[in-house]
């Protein structure tokens, strides 16, 4: 594309100077804010859709070696071992405070493991105590139903069930999450792919932290913090001298 055809950059990194696209010559001493807020969201579309292609190729990899059961086994521990720590991340630079459904769906709408598109998810808060959402469209589900509704009842069921209580009790404790209805599709195109109910009640069973979420707190990737960006910004917006602690 030729800088006359180019998009103009839009937003604060356009205001900034940011660059749209990385056509130009090499800089060895790029930085992410050192883009347009335009190719900044490009960048996170991708990336939060290669969490999905690393997934794929992990869960391919314990497939071919030693079943379907271990790629459930493995996935569970993989998404709760994980979920609960970079959720706890995401909150903490993005000030999302509080504990009821908005604070939850507002973690689910920046999840990585939720790719904005390649799953539409939908949401509708009835109260702070109780909402709903949907995935419009899956692509996931598209991955598995050629497989069968074997491979789907693993993913849609076992492995839902196995996680999502852990991400929402990383916010709520008393938080649930529980399906109206999921794949296997009946009839066959069913939309929206699946729909789930998200409760927060103090008769809810609390879930002990599992033992792969306290191994995951752990290590280097959980605890890496951030350096200022190029123009001093903290990475944290509780760094910011005056801001809340």
């Amino acid at each position: 594309m030729t800088d006359s055809t180019r998009p103009a950059p839009a937003g604060p990194g356009a205001d900034r100077g940011g660059l749209p696209d990385y056509s130009g010559p090499f800089r060895a001493d790029l930085r992410y804010e050192d883009l347009s807020r335009t190719a900044l969201v490009r960048l996170v579309r991708e990336y939060a859709q290669a969490v999905h292609i690393l997934d794929r190729s992990m869960c391919a990899a314990i497939g071919m070696s030693h079943g379907l059961e271990e790629v459930q086994r493995l996935a569970i521990e993989e998404w709760r071992g994980a979920s609960p720590v970079y959720g706890e991340r995401i909150r903490r630079i993005m000030g999302i405070e509080g504990d009821g459904v908005e604070a939850i769906f507002k973690v689910l709408q920046l999840d990585p493991g939720f790719p904005h598109h390649y799953l539409d998810v939908r949401y509708e808060v009835v109260d702070e105590r109780h909402g709903f959402f949907e995935l419009a469209y899956c692509g996931a589900l598209m991955d598995a139903e050629p497989w069968g509704d074997r491979m789907v009842t693993g993913m849609c069921h076992h492995i839902e069930d196995g996680t999502f209580d852990y991400t929402a009790q990383a916010i709520n404790p008393k938080a649930h999450i529980r399906h109206v209805h999921r794949p296997p599709r009946r009839p066959a195109d069913r939309a929206p792919h699946c729909r789930w109910e998200l409760t927060i009640d103090d008769e809810n069973e609390t879930l002990p932290e599992a033992d792969i979420t306290a191994v995951t707190r752990g290590t280097t990737a959980a605890t890496f913090a951030f350096p200022p960006m190029r123009d001093g910004t903290p990475h944290l917006p509780s760094d910011v001298p005056g801001d809340r602690s």
